[in-house]
């Protein structure tokens, strides 16, 4: 009897150890990753069967290729042609002959594959132009718990010139095929602009459409990326990293509908706009005459290369409208003192333009007068834009403009 008691306090002791490993173990399995998610790094580097691009009868389509660039390194340190000289003359030269034996070489070099290279001039035969990421093993990730606080970070960089916008829908798709989408917008491109040195973007998964499109968010397989527009830019270090993202979910229940005139896209303030103020570049400025602001531009080459800006008066939700854009006249006053044709534009959220070129009809003044354009003169049918997802307006200039802008809204006809 004492002995079967003595096997019963043993095993009750054995299963309460049991009981506090397994706690133990899920404690340590939640404070892992994010919320206990581990499949954190989409891309840093290698070739494995995870990264994909299109091949046989498609491979024209394909934008996909591997690049030596490296996140990790600057390649904008060595810019001036002087500190290139030094560099090369630190070396020194000998005049000196050898008869070396020729070797044959059997194996090709290959580019290392420390980023990814997307480079399109978005061929109109291809019906889709892009890649995926396969990451962690194809195995299927359950992101339920992390879209709310989370995002996809990268580095992008690009070899010449400088871009304001990522041309590149990214896609979370699950083993179903189901897919929900998200674009990079201005606000996630650290400094707005990226360049010859790596920029960070952040893309918050909050943004995707996993709402709208049903997706199995507890069996995600891979990572798509679709290049919408002509595209030329490096990838490096794509990641899930923890962020909290300020702003509403762009729904449809969150689309406001403009029909009601005006409607105001700035007169005084700006609630929601990039390029403007824009650093240390100065070619756009808020202005102030007579307690009200204006838009100074001012398009100076030997200062900066920022030459656009944007606003979205509906700060950054879902504009529509595609039922009353007819009716519509696009109308603003400004001050030239050194015009030059510049580029109006609607936008919607897949990077779809509306646009138009300004050209004065007018003899040159110093004096505020009245712009109206009738939407009717924009081409709106070529353009293929989502009239009900509209994401802002955008001004497009060229150097050695100078002039000012005020009082931009939408009027009827």
């Amino acid at each position: 009897m004492i002995r079967l008691l003595f096997l019963l306090l043993l095993f009750a002791s054995s299963c309460k150890n049991l009981d506090q490993l397994a706690l133990y173990d899920i404690e340590i399995k939640n404070t892992e990753g994010i919320d206990g998610f581990t499949s954190t790094e989409i891309f840093t580097t290698g070739g494995s069967d995870e990264v994909w691009g299109m091949k046989g009868k498609d491979e024209f389509c394909n934008p996909f290729s591997f690049s030596s660039f490296d996140a990790s390194i600057d390649y904008t340190l060595i810019k001036n042609p002087k500190q290139k000289e030094r560099v090369e003359s630190s070396f020194e030269k000998v005049d000196r002959k050898y008869n070396l034996p020729t070797v044959k070489v059997k194996d090709r070099k290959r580019t290392p594959k420390n980023s990814i290279h997307l480079k399109t001039n978005k061929n109109p035969a291809c019906e889709w132009i892009g890649m995926g990421i396969g990451w962690d093993g194809w195995q299927g990730k359950d992101m339920s718990r992390i879209m709310e606080k989370s995002a996809i970070e990268l580095m992008v960089r690009v070899e010449k010139g400088s871009i304001a916008s990522l041309p590149i829908v990214f896609i979370l798709e699950d083993y179903s095929e189901n897919q929900c989408y998200a674009t990079a917008s201005y606000l996630g491109i650290e400094g707005g602009r990226v360049d010859q040195s790596w920029t960070r973007v952040v893309v918050p998964l909050q943004t995707f459409s996993y709402l709208k499109n049903k997706i199995d968010l507890t069996n995600v397989k891979q990572l798509l990326l679709q290049c919408y527009d002509a595209t030329d830019v490096y990838l490096d270090n794509i990641q899930i990293v923890k962020y909290s993202h300020p702003y509403k979910r762009l729904e449809q229940n969150l689309t406001v509908y403009d029909s009601v005139s005006p409607i105001n896209i700035f007169s005084n303030s700006l609630d929601g706009a990039w390029g403007i103020e824009g650093g240390s570049c100065k070619n756009f400025t808020l202005k102030t005459k007579k307690n009200n602001n204006y838009i100074s531009v001012k398009t100076d080459s030997t200062k900066c290369d920022w030459l656009d800006f944007g606003i979205s008066w509906n700060n950054w939700l879902y504009t529509d409208i595609s039922k009353t854009i007819k009716d519509f006249s696009l109308q603003f006053d400004i001050q030239e003192n050194n015009f030059k044709p510049f580029v109006i534009s609607l936008e919607d959220y897949s990077g779809k333009k509306l646009s138009y070129t300004y050209v004065k009809n007018s003899s040159s003044s110093s004096d505020w007068k009245n712009v109206s354009i009738p939407f009717y003169k924009f081409p709106i049918r070529k353009s293929k834009i989502d009239l009900t997802k509209i994401k802002q307006i955008h001004f497009k200039f060229t150097y050695g403009t100078d002039l000012s802008i005020d009082n931009i809204q939408l009027t009827k006809n």
